[in-house]
């Protein structure tokens, strides 16, 4: 009895069932191969994993788990694909659909998309979109040959499409997670070497599956052997119409929709996981800081330790290590400063002086100060400029209207010399106005004259003393 149970064999179903029943020995297989990146797991390995198994369970049911994950069994059951020699090593290579089964009952345990496998995923598209385009393919709708491309194309598409939302969802909780180690801890001076240890890792996932799938899901990307997922979508999108076939096209825009709300998902993952590096990284470089600061003082302590009373003090030269590292270069005497004597330099120095001056000349003065150092044009700009700002203070604006037209249309009238580029003067006059502010519209104008032309936003004037009267 005992020999027929021990001989006994089930069949792929019954296997896979009891698999299943048993589901921890195959989850850490998965993950031995994850973290080894091995194709084929050692023998020993696997049989570990089932002994600390049974060492669990009843006698009933380790004598069924030693059935199951017997080598004869699964190879005929087609779990496992050989059992093999290696390097003198005995190692199992099993069937990589059993291993996808069980992915998709641990989240944790999704492959992950690292820029490798995604250029792997989009060769086969990018072979296909160049066989189109060479006309090796046939493009009449419901053909045999038509369909059997068309219907590796959709399931190349859809599987993908299915492993990134996998991926995304596993590195969705990664990402809250970093997320809590950053604001749980922001100065890191607890568990420095967990925390110098979970930065790697998040540097190596940024680096290895987060940035290359945000980049792969990004509309514009390219790469050199081909087109991004978008673009390459679109294109087969396009071919389906030119021959009319409006289901397989809706079909592409379809997975172009949903490849792209993959985006969103990603991208703040990244933010999350970038943001964890950035406040983990300067904690480390603070606490590293502050190590070596403290070796060094407690080194110097150290030396005031000794019989010798010259020494009962900490020699500052022992804590020069804590100064700054680069030493800064003496200063040498400045040169003596030199004005030039050239009327260009002199015309330059006192127009900037006057114009100066005059601001701060009284707003009712019609005197150009300085207008004995400076040439009659630049004095004349600068009166016409102080009167300009006096008939702005002085006018009485409407509010809730187009300032910049009222302006235009008085000072028009009334000024012989108005020019357009005279508004900007008026508009800076109120924008610094105590009583008024400035709200935009969304609305433009234009206004020309012989010489220029003005396209601008319309602005309307707000009374200051209106809205503290509303606040109060």
């Amino acid at each position: 009895m005992a020999g027929s149970i021990t001989n006994k064999q089930f069949s792929t179903l019954e296997t896979l069932q009891r698999l299943l029943r048993y589901r921890e020995v195959m989850f850490k297989t998965i993950e031995f191969a994850d973290i080894n990146h091995a194709g084929a797991i050692p023998e020993t390995v696997f049989y570990s994993f089932v002994i600390a198994l049974k060492d669990q369970l009843s006698d009933e049911q380790a004598n069924e788990v030693s059935l199951v994950f017997d080598v004869d069994n699964l190879l005929q059951s087609r779990i496992i694909n050989d059992r093999r020699n290696v390097d003198g090593v005995t190692k199992l290579l099993f069937n990589t659909s059993v291993f996808e089964v069980f992915r998709l009952c641990r989240v944790s345990l999704y492959r992950p998309l690292t820029k490798v496998s995604l250029n792997a995923a989009m060769t086969p598209l990018w072979s296909l979109m160049r066989q189109v385009k060479r006309g090796k393919l046939s493009t009449t709708p419901g053909t045999d040959d038509y369909l059997e491309w068309v219907d590796d194309l959709i399931y190349r598409v859809s599987d993908l499409l299915g492993k990134i939302r996998a991926n995304i969802a596993k590195l969705q909780n990664v990402g809250v997670e970093f997320e809590k180690s950053a604001i749980a801890d922001p100065q890191g001076y607890s568990q420095l070497e967990v925390k110098r240890e979970s930065y790697n890792m998040a540097a190596k996932l940024y680096q290895r599956e987060i940035d290359p799938l945000k980049v792969f899901l990004d509309k514009h990307t390219r790469y050199e052997e081909g087109d991004g997922i978008f673009l390459t979508l679109g294109y087969f999108r396009s071919f389906f119409q030119t021959i009319n076939d409006t289901s397989r096209a809706y079909l592409m825009l379809s997975y172009e929709v949903q490849y792209l709300d993959l985006f969103s998902p990603i991208k703040q993952v990244a933010n999350q996981v970038s943001i964890y590096l950035q406040k983990t990284q300067q904690s480390l470089h603070e606490h590293s800081a502050i190590d070596r600061a403290y070796s060094v003082v407690l080194a110097a302590f150290e030396n005031t330790l000794g019989g010798d009373l010259r020494n009962k003090f900490i020699d500052m030269s022992d804590l020069k290590s804590l100064g700054v590292s680069v030493q800064c270069p003496a200063l040498g005497r400045i040169a003596p400063f030199r004005t030039e004597k050239s009327p260009s330099f002199l015309d330059v120095a006192f127009n900037e002086l006057a114009t100066r001056v005059q601001s701060y000349a009284p707003e009712n003065s019609e005197k150009v100060l300085l207008s004995e150092s400076i040439s009659k044009e630049a004095a004349k700009k600068l009166q016409y400029s102080q009167r300009l700002a006096r008939w702005v203070d002085n006018f009485d604006w409407p509010l809730n209207k187009d300032f910049l037209a009222l302006a235009h249309k008085e000072l028009s009238q009334e000024w012989p010399d108005f020019k357009l580029p005279d508004l900007f003067e008026v508009q800076s006059r109120l924008i610094n106005s105590p009583n008024y502010q400035l709200e935009l519209r969304n609305e433009y104008q234009k206004m020309v004259d012989d010489v220029y032309e003005l396209q601008y936003r319309v602005r309307h004037l707000v009374s200051l003393s209106n809205q503290q009267t509303e606040v109060k």
